[in-house]
């Protein structure tokens, strides 16, 4: 086939010298090699077989495994934390106890205070993850977001009060963080009056801080028996306090 392609070629380099009948027969030449060579490329293209995926071998696979492994729990905690703050913020019976029982107004900051509360008893469970840092900071993150949002959608268009705003939050979020701990590891009685000064703010309000004390030590509880995977595959509901 090469030594009749190259019988075209010099063919064609004369192809102005020639008569037209040989001009004629060297079309017709070019036309049989151009049919043959498309013949034989689909030939070899049916009968290629299909290239397999490339896959790294187990001994690199181990090796970037063991590299990236330490940076994963970083890039996935803003996901987990979204999906567990999605489990705080139900609030499962927020009117009926929060509102109509404790009388507090429905307002941004009962709104606040009460999914603190969530937010801490799902912190709690969490700090038990070797990757609790970047877990429980995705959790927060989600949770600020949300006060974020539901600050601009009240109709606050300044970004510099929504950040005042939410630094304020902040400061008020890290002191029931701190009252609750204490709370959890001393007695009911610490943690009923970290309860009351955070969350309650009438004095007449000692049967619904009872209530409340009790329910955390039963949220705790069941909280202790799922898996970090049961709560990120969102397995877990919180109950209501009545």
């Amino acid at each position: 086939m090469l030594r009749s392609y190259r019988g075209v070629q010099r063919n064609i380099r004369s192809y102005k010298y020639i008569t037209r009948a040989q001009r004629a027969t060297i079309t017709q030449q070019q036309a049989q090699y151009s049919s043959k060579t498309k013949s034989s490329n689909s030939v070899a293209k049916e009968t290629a077989e299909p290239e397999k995926p490339r896959v790294l071998s187990e001994k690199y696979a181990g090796f970037v495994r063991k590299f990236l492994g330490p940076f994963l729990p970083r890039y996935r905690a803003q996901n987990i934390g979204k999906t567990v703050y999605q489990i705080c913020s139900t609030c499962p019976g927020y009117k009926e106890f929060w509102i109509d029982e404790c009388h507090l107004p429905d307002t941004f900051q009962t709104w606040f205070s009460t999914t603190s509360l969530y937010v801490w008893l799902m912190m709690v469970r969490i700090r038990a993850d070797p990757n609790a840092k970047h877990y429980n900071q995705g959790l927060v993150d989600s949770f600020f977001r949300d006060a974020e949002h539901r600050i601009r959608r009240s109709g606050v268009t300044s970004g510099r009060i929504v950040n005042d705003t939410l630094k304020d939050l902040v400061s008020s979020f890290k002191g029931t963080v701190m009252s609750l701990d204490q709370g959890f590891a001393s007695s009911d009685a610490v943690l009923a009056a970290a309860v009351w000064r955070n969350m309650l703010p009438d004095d007449g309000m000692v049967l619904q801080v009872g209530e409340i004390t009790r329910f955390i030590r039963s949220q705790l509880a069941a909280l202790d028996k799922r898996s970090v995977d049961d709560l990120i595959a969102n397995k877990f509901k919180f109950q209501s306090i009545r």
